[in-house]
């Protein structure tokens, strides 16, 4: 079955998801405040600020972050870890936490936290 492309809005040339093969690849998500710009707040405030926005994302495809079986994080600082990890660990039930890598890189716009995610996709919908 083919793959079924949900393409970024604007001019860049991405897909902000894929649906393929019993699964949902959404692209890496930087955080954006309420403006629509990079979130420049605390490790904290941007990872949450991307979470969130994975999980409005996933819905809008008939998923959620309980579905998400791989993740890969992209931190700008490495000292950031465990306060990454602490808002992380909110979002997923405990045991139930996805693969995950997590690399250390110079980020776009200069945030501080990156995450592509990999969820099952128990839509329905057509690949």
């Amino acid at each position: 079955m083919p793959a079924t492309f949900h393409p970024a809005p604007g001019p860049m040339p991405f897909s902000t998801a894929v649906r393929a093969a019993g699964l949902l690849m959404l692209s890496g998500q930087i955080p954006f405040d309420t403006a629509g710009k990079p979130h420049t707040g605390s490790i904290e405030e941007q990872t949450h600020a991307v979470l969130q926005a994975i999980a409005q994302t996933l819905q809008g495809l008939g998923s959620t972050l309980d579905q998400v079986v791989k993740t890969t994080v992209w931190l700008r600082d490495l000292a950031d870890f465990a306060a990454f990890n602490a808002v992380y660990r909110s979002y997923f039930e405990e045991g139930r936490y996805p693969a995950r890598s997590l690399v250390q890189a110079e980020l776009a716009f200069g945030v501080a936290v990156e995450i592509e995610v990999q969820a099952l996709d128990t839509s329905g919908a057509p690949a």
